[in-house]
């Protein structure tokens, strides 16, 4: 057995029997970790209520040989993002980035850049900026960060250049289509428009803070969407259950409007 000790992010927990609980962290060294905290349901006073979603802790676990589920002795909380989540919008947000981040984390693999994308997108999210564009930031970045983005400028069947004033069509998990390639790959007519192709130059240039702060910006739309929640959704061969929520509670607030 070995005693390891990291900084981490709560994903999710898990019943386990009458009073525990399987966590699942992110750690920024030590990658996913998945560890039983015995009698947490019972007392909060071992873990100190820090095993809520998306909680900022510092995690004390003993790895077990050739076990898949580590024990988790302690967390000192740094950091909790519950008060933003009363809001259900950005309470479904929140599900969405800790779904995306447990799926792409590997164990025993650090990703410090994975790690602090999410935790800049959390403050941006606290601060008040729109969800839906920092759910936007959020997949560019972890499509990049994976080396899993496509090229937006250029064709990903011909691999000639696309030009800005043109709207291109989209196939999720490829790229972007020339209008002379969009027909030969059978692919649905979802178009990314010229707005949406720069809105992704200011998420590469700029901060989730700074381009939230910045005034009134269109977070994309249909095409945006496809090119990078399904590019995600296409490499993990699956598709992620909270962005439902994330939806269904975007229409609320907005009475039904965007979809």
């Amino acid at each position: 057995m070995r005693r390891q000790q990291d900084e981490a992010y709560v994903l999710r927990t898990q019943e386990l029997g009458e009073a525990d609980l399987i966590v699942t962290l992110f750690a920024r060294h030590q990658g996913k970790v998945r560890g039983v905290a015995r009698s947490a349901r019972k007392s909060r006073r071992r873990f100190g209520g820090y095993l809520e979603p998306l909680s900022l802790v510092e995690a004390t676990w003993v790895e077990r040989e050739g076990r898949d589920l580590h024990r988790l002795e302690s967390v000192e909380g740094r950091r909790s993002f519950a008060p933003m989540q009363s809001d259900p919008l950005r309470q479904a947000a929140c599900a969405v980035l800790a779904e995306i981040s447990d799926c792409y984390a590997q164990e025993a693999h650090g990703e410090p850049d994975a790690f602090r994308l999410l935790g800049a997108v959390l403050e941006a999210l606290e601060q008040g900026g729109n969800p839906r564009l920092l759910l936007r930031y959020f997949e560019y970045w972890m499509l990049r960060i994976h080396g899993l983005l496509p090229d937006p400028d250029r064709c990903a069947e011909c691999g000639s250049a696309l030009e800005l004033t043109r709207r291109v069509t989209v196939l999720p998990g490829t790229g972007l289509l020339c209008s002379a390639c969009s027909g030969v790959a059978n692919s649905v007519e979802v178009h990314l428009r010229p707005a949406e192709r720069n809105l992704l130059e200011r998420i590469r240039r700029e901060s989730p803070s700074k381009l939230t702060a910045s005034g009134k910006v269109e977070s994309g739309g249909a095409g945006l969407e496809r090119l990078l929640r399904g590019a995600l959704e296409a490499y993990a061969e699956r598709s992620f259950r909270a962005y439902r929520h994330f939806t269904a509670a975007e229409s609320l607030e907005t009475g039904g409007g965007q979809q």
